[in-house]
This record gives structure tokens, C-alpha cells and sequence, in this order.
């Protein structure tokens, strides 16, 4: 009587743990990277915003008669906007606000001439202080 041994096929216990051990650090990675571009486009987002808040006050101040722009210097919480803080979209739910204060500097750095410069902040959800800087200069006529 000859004995024969019958080879199964399949997988054996120890592939497959393999194999999800593999599929399990997949998954993880891909989770990370999910996070991570999660944070990216919140910290590109408030980025924005406060770009485009120091672009409304620039071009407002574009806008303004010469005068008017430098009486902004002896005006009460000067250089603070009195607008602040700033919720952009009050209605979502993105709860940073912003702070934007502004410099205004006569005659400089030439005579003719007023240096404006328009500072936007905000706290990011790490607790970092955040700050967009735009400068400009405007012809005093």
C-alpha cells in the first residue's frame, strides 16, 4: 500500500495574514494622505481669504482721494481696522476670523508718494499666528 501525500491548493494561514498586513499599511497611507491634503487645503483656503482681504482694503485705498487716505493715519484704533475681527463668510463653517490693520506712510519713500501696506492675520488651527503682508505704493496728486 503506497502512501501519497495530496497537496491542497489555496493559501496557507500565514499568506494571508501577510496579505493583510500588506492591504492594512495601503489603507493606513492612504488615509495619512488624505489628512495631510485635508490640511493643505484649509491652510489654502484662510491663505486666500486673506489675500483677498488685504486686496479689498489696497484697492479701496486705490480708490480714495489722496487726502482722505492720509487722514486715515489720525483716525481713532489707527492702523487697526475698526471692522475687526473679520468673519468673510459668516454663514460656514470655518471658524477663523481675520484681523487686518493698515500703515499708511506720506511722502515716502519719495515726496509724491504714499506707502500703503495692508496686514491680514489669522490663527491657524495649530495655534500659529498667520500673516498676509500686501504693499503698495499710491501717486499723492
Amino acid at each position: 500500500m503506497e502512501l501519497r501525500r495530496q497537496r491542497s491548493s489555496g493559501f496557507t494561514l500565514i499568506e494571508v495574514l501577510i496579505a493583510m498586513m500588506i492591504l492594512a499599511f495601503g489603507m493606513l497611507a492612504m488615509t495619512v494622505g488624505q489628512l495631510a491634503a485635508l490640511k493643505t487645503v484649509r491652510q489654502s483656503r484662510s491663505n486666500t481669504t486673506a489675500m483677498y482681504l488685504a486686496q479689498q482694503q489696497m484697492e479701496a485705498f486705490h480708490m480714495m482721494p489722496d487726502g482722505d487716505v492720509v487722514a486715515l493715519i489720525t483716525a481713532p484704533g489707527y492702523p487697526n481696522d475698526p471692522a475687526n475681527p473679520i468673519d468673510p463668510n459668516p454663514g460656514d463653517d470655518n471658524a477663523v476670523q481675520f484681523n487686518r490693520r493698515w500703515f499708511i506712510t506720506d511722502d515716502s519713500p519719495e515726496p509724491g508718494l504714499i506707502s500703503l501696506r495692508v496686514e491680514v492675520d489669522w490663527v491657524d488651527p495649530l495655534g500659529f499666528t498667520r500673516t498676509t503682508v500686501l504693499q503698495s505704493l499710491k501717486a499723492d496728486i
